[in-house]
């Protein structure tokens, strides 16, 4: 397999951790990682996109047009009542894709995985209240880096529940589950912080009243996470009726006039979520200049929420404080599982 994918990024060291989620993913990749003829549509993913999960997505992206494929029927969201064996699912699959060759060879370059999970705004909710104690309790005025379609941007109108803990509105369509996981309990607020303004750069958004782009979003999820599914439904649905603030771009384009409007009587937050690190190497250092540069130029404190996988096996969540040009602070928050489902708090000593 080596000699056939090329992966500098080395995104084929956590397949096992990312692909466990998924029985399907783990049994179809156990035997397609031997399968030297699919591993040549496989190699054509982009190295800077996590290179299996790039492929499967794809390929869910046309099953979910075609639910009546035989491929299909091992898909959960599609046919809940069905449950043929997994051993007979890489037969399914190869037909599926071997029938899509040539589609497959056109999509698979250009591939992004823009997962728009709102499960991880409980992850990221924490981190938020941090920045906002920390700004004075001003109304926070936030940049997302990498929004996808940007349904995390609505992340303070909806509700989390933290074991027997609620926070947010009640009424919320969108409600969010969170186990936390270890002995310490993030530090919660009472409330969700005040939000000024909330707006994300993408580079290539996905459209929320596009249908194809809704089915690019859709296809991140694993088949078998009904409850995603559902909840991204429900997301769609706000999001269309709330409308998002999307700004189509290059970050390292975007983000100094961005952060130069932001006023300061506002917390300035900038935040990405498995997005700067999936993106090629000369896109972070760029995007980490800016940040520092715009510290300095406004003689401000501006905060960096980052929920990234960076070298561990799962995703760290981290608070990093900027002053005058530089990096003062880095706090690592918690552990977090991919999806945002659980997370574990290792940071002491902020309470509300």
């Amino acid at each position: 397999m080596s000699s056939v994918i090329k992966d500098p990024r080395r995104w084929l060291n956590f397949v096992p951790a990312t692909l466990k989620a998924s029985a399907l993913y783990t049994a179809l990749w156990e035997q397609l990682k031997d399968d030297p003829e699919l591993l040549e549509l496989v190699a054509l993913v982009d190295a800077n996109q996590p290179i299996p999960i790039t492929f499967f997505t794809t390929i869910n992206y046309l099953v979910l047009a075609e639910p009546l494929d035989p491929l299909a029927f091992y898909y959960p969201y599609l046919h809940p009542d069905e449950a043929p064996p997994l051993s007979e699912a890489y037969h399914a699959f190869r037909a599926f894709v071997l029938a899509h060759w040539a589609e497959l060879r056109t999509l698979l370059p250009t591939a992004r995985l823009q997962t728009n999970e709102v499960t991880r705004c409980a992850n990221l909710l924490p981190a938020f209240a941090l920045a906002y104690q920390r700004g004075g309790e001003q109304p926070l005025h936030m940049v997302e880096v990498g929004s996808s379609a940007g349904l995390n941007l609505l992340w303070h109108q909806y509700q989390y529940r933290y074991g027997s803990i609620a926070i947010g509105d009640p009424t919320s369509p969108v409600q969010i589950l969170c186990e936390v996981q270890g002995g310490s309990l993030p530090p919660l607020p009472e409330r969700i912080p005040h939000v000024a303004q909330c707006q994300g750069i993408e580079l290539c958004p996905r459209d929320i009243n596009d249908e194809a782009d809704m089915r690019w979003v859709r296809a991140a999820i694993w088949p078998e996470e009904v409850g995603r599914h559902h909840l991204l439904d429900a997301a769609i649905a706000f999001a269309r009726r709330e409308g998002v603030s999307l700004n189509t771009g290059d970050a390292c384009d975007l983000l100094p006039d961005l952060l130069s409007a932001i006023p300061p009587s506002h917390t300035a937050v900038v935040w990405h979520s498995f997005a700067v690190h999936q993106g090629p190497l000369e896109v972070k250092a760029c995007i980490d200049a800016q940040i520092a540069n715009a510290s300095a130029s406004r003689e401000r404190t501006l905060y960096r929420v980052s929920l990234e996988f960076l070298d561990q096996a799962r995703p760290q969540l981290e608070l990093m404080t900027y002053e005058h040009g530089k990096m003062v602070k880095q706090e690592l928050l918690a552990r977090c599982a991919v999806h945002g489902e659980q997370m574990t708090w290792l940071l002491d000593g902020d309470t509300f």
